[in-house]
């Protein structure tokens, strides 16, 4: 590939990146796939850090609304956690 095209791919992804992670920010409760996407840990192993003890060091705080099974965690904690201010 040419310089030029690597160059356009390149501003592209940036695009991308910025974007998704503008979305997250705007957010009050984000999914474990967004966590992932901002702190670079496996979304499994956030869901996982979820289901532990609360007393345990690793412990991530989620919420489940309604009757969904699906796990929110705080922006605002998960920044705080993971030192990402």
């Amino acid at each position: 590939m040419c310089e030029e095209t690597l160059n356009r791919i390149e501003q592209k992804i940036d695009i991308l990146l910025n974007t998704n992670r503008h979305r997250i920010n705007e957010k009050r409760y984000i999914t474990a796939q967004e966590v992932q996407d901002l702190t670079g840990l496996n979304h499994r192993t956030i869901l996982n850090r979820s289901n532990m003890d609360e007393e345990h060091p690793r412990f991530i705080p989620s919420i489940q609304f309604g009757g969904s099974r699906r796990k929110y965690f705080e922006r605002k904690v998960i920044e705080r956690l993971f030192h990402l201010s």
